[in-house]
C-alpha cells in the first residue's frame, strides 16, 4: 500500500490547495454575482459541462487504464500510439459538438432562457478542443502515476482562472461574462501546459495503429456516463427552477433558491470528495495492473480499503454540516438558505463518498456500462421523486431526492462489484458505527458554537467544527475504527506473502 499511499497523499495535498482555492473563489462569485446570477451562471456552465463530459471524461480514464496494462505487459511504448488516437478521438467529437451546438443555436438558447447564460455558453464552448487534447494527454500521466505533474497543472489553471476573474471584475467586465472567459483561458492555458510536460518528459506521438477500438469502445460509456451525470445536473438547473415556481416561488426567487442549494450548499458538501477523490484516481491504475494480473486477491483488499477509508472520511464531516450547517451558510455565504439545506444534506455526505469510490471501481474493473445502467436508474428515480411533489417542492424534497437517487445507485454499484471480486460487506457495519460515533460530536459542536456566540459568527462556527471534527477523530480512534483499515491491509499482506512462500516451497518440492 505504500506506493498507494503515496499517490493519495500527492493527489491530496494538490487537491486541498486548489479546492480550498475554488471554495474561496466560489463564496467570491456568490458575493459579486449574489444568489441570482449564480444561478443563471450555473444553468449555462451546467450545459457546457455536458458538452465537456463528452468530449473528454472517458478518453483520460481509459487511456490511463491501458497504458498502466501495457506498462505491467512490457508494452510502454504503445503508450504513444495511445495518446495519437486520443488526440484524433477527441478532437474530431469535440468539433463535432462546437458545430451540434451551433447548429442547434434556437432551441439550446430557449433551454438556457436568460441572455447572459447564452452569451456564457458560447464564450466557453471553443475551450472544449483545449480540453480533449489535454485529456489525451493526461491519461498518459494517469497511467504513467505521475500525479504531481497532473495536480501541479491543475492547480495552475485555478490559479490562472482566478487571477483573470478578478482582473475582469475590476476593469467592470459584467460578472457572468467574466465568470466564463476567464474559465475558458485557463483551460486554454492547462492544454497547453499539460502537452509541453508531455513532450518534455519523452513522451512523442507515433501512428495510432490499433488503439482506436480499444479506446473508444470503453471510453465512450464512459462519457456517455458522466455525461448524463452533467446531463442530469442540466435537468436540474432547469427543473429545479420550475418545480420551485410551481410550490409558490416567483421566478427570480426560484433562480435565487437554486443558486443557494446547488450553487452555494452543495460545492460545500463534496468536501469529503478532495480526499476521497484522490483515492479513486489514484486506485483505477492499481486496480488495473491487478486485475490485469488476475490478482483477485488484491483487487479485493484494495477496494474493500478504498470503501472503508471513504466511509471514515465522509463521517467526519458529519459535525461539520449536521451540527453547524445553518452557521456556515450564515459565515460563508451571508445566505440563511443555503445553510439549512447544509444541514439537511449532512445526510448526503456517506451516499456521495461511496458513490464516488465505487463509481471508480466500476470503471477499473471494465464495468462501466453497468455502472452507466446504474446510475441511469438512481436518477430515474431521483427526478421521480422530485416531481412526486409536484406543488409541495422545497429544498427538503431536493434533499430526498438526491438521498435516494445517490444510495440506490451506490447499491447496485457495490451489488456488481462484490460479483466481480467477492469483497465483503463489513463496510456496512463500520459504516453504521462511524455514523453512530460521529452523531454526538454534531450536538457537540452545534453546543460549542451556541456557547460562543457572543463572538463573532465564524469564529464561532470555525471552533465549534474543529471540537466536533475533531472529537470525531478522537472516538474513532479511540474505538479503533481507523487502525482497523491499517491493521486489515497489513493482514492481507501477511497473508499474501505468506502464500507466495508456500508456493515457493511447493514448487522446489516438485522440482526435488
Amino acid at each position: 500500500m505504500n506506493k498507494l499511499a503515496r499517490a493519495v497523499v500527492t493527489l491530496t495535498s494538490f487537491s486541498v490547495v486548489d479546492r480550498a482555492l475554488g471554495f474561496v473563489f466560489k463564496i467570491y462569485l456568490s458575493r459579486e454575482m449574489g444568489a441570482g446570477g449564480l444561478g443563471i451562471y450555473q444553468v449555462a456552465l451546467s450545459f457546457f459541462f455536458v458538452l465537456m463530459t463528452l468530449t473528454t471524461s472517458g478518453l483520460p480514464l481509459i487511456s490511463g487504464k491501458l497504458t498502466a496494462a501495457y506498462d505491467a505487459k512490457g508494452m510502454g511504448r504503445r503508450t504513444d500510439s495511445l495518446v495519437s488516437a486520443g488526440l484524433i478521438s477527441g478532437g474530431a467529437i469535440s468539433l463535432a459538438l462546437i458545430g451540434l451546438v451551433v447548429a442547434l443555436r434556437a432551441p439550446v438558447s430557449s433551454v438556457i432562457g436568460s441572455e447572459e447564460g447564452r452569451a456564457a455558453l458560447y464564450i466557453l464552448l471553443p475551450s472544449l478542443l483545449f480540453c480533449s487534447l489535454a485529456a489525451a494527454f493526461r491519461g498518459a500521466f494517469w497511467g504513467k502515476e505521475r500525479y504531481a505533474t497532473i495536480s501541479v497543472i491543475e492547480l495552475t489553471e485555478q490559479i490562472v482562472r482566478i487571477a483573470l476573474c478578478v482582473a475582469l471584475f475590476a476593469v467592470g467586465m459584467d460578472k457572468i461574462y467574466a465568470a466564463a472567459l476567464s474559465l475558458a483561458v485557463a483551460m486554454a492555458v492547462s492544454a497547453v501546459a499539460t502537452a509541453v510536460c508531455y513532450f518534455a518528459r519523452g513522451g512523442r506521438l507515433s501512428r495510432p495503429r490499433g488503439e482506436f477500438a480499444p479506446l473508444l469502445s470503453a471510453a465512450m460509456p464512459i462519457s456517455v456516463l458522466r455525461a448524463s451525470t452533467s446531463l442530469v445536473n442540466s435537468l436540474m438547473a432547469v427543473a429545479v427552477p420550475f418545480l420551485f415556481v410551481t410550490s409558490g416561488y416567483t421566478d427570480g426567487e426560484a433562480m435565487e433558491m437554486f443558486g443557494a442549494t446547488v450553487g452555494m450548499a452543495m460545492p460545500l458538501l463534496f468536501l469529503p470528495i478532495t480526499v476521497i477523490g484522490s483515492l479513486s484516481q489514484a486506485m483505477i491504475p492499481a486496480l488495473a495492473k491487478a486485475d490485469a494480473a488476475g490478482d483477485k486477491a488484491e483487487v479485493r483488499r484494495r477496494a474493500e480499503t478504498a470503501i472503508g477509508f471513504s466511509v471514515v472520511v465522509a463521517c467526519v464531516f458529519l459535525p461539520l454540516f449536521g451540527g453547524l450547517g445553518a452557521e456556515c451558510g450564515e459565515a460563508v455565504y451571508g445566505d440563511a438558505r443555503a445553510g439549512e439545506f447544509l444541514r439537511m444534506g449532512s445526510a448526503l455526505l456517506l451516499p456521495i463518498a461511496l458513490e464516488s469510490v465505487t463509481s471508480s471501481m466500476m470503471n477499473s474493473l471494465g464495468m462501466e456500462k453497468q455502472g452507466f445502467l446504474n446510475y441511469v436508474i438512481g436518477s430515474a428515480v431521483m427526478f421521480g421523486v422530485m416531481f412526486a411533489f409536484w406543488g409541495r417542492f422545497d429544498a427538503d424534497v431536493l434533499c430526498l431526492a438526491l438521498f435516494v437517487s445517490l444510495t440506490l445507485s451506490t447499491a447496485l454499484d457495490v451489488i456488481c462489484i462484490r460479483r466481480r471480486t467477492g469483497i465483503s460487506l463489513s463496510f456496512l457495519g463500520r459504516a453504521a458505527a462511524a455514523v453512530g460515533l460521529a452523531l454526538p460530536c454534531c450536538f457537540l459542536a452545534s453546543w460549542t458554537c451556541a456557547a460562543l456566540r457572543a463572538c463573532p459568527l465564524l469564529l464561532a462556527a470555525s471552533v465549534g467544527a474543529v471540537v466536533g471534527c475533531g472529537g470525531t477523530v478522537a472516538l474513532y480512534s479511540a474505538f479503533g475504527l481507523m487502525e482497523s483499515f491499517v491493521a486489515y491491509g497489513r493482514k492481507k499482506s501477511r497473508h499474501k506473502r505468506r502464500d507466495e512462500r508456500k508456493n515457493i516451497c511447493i514448487s522446489l518440492r516438485k522440482r526435488v
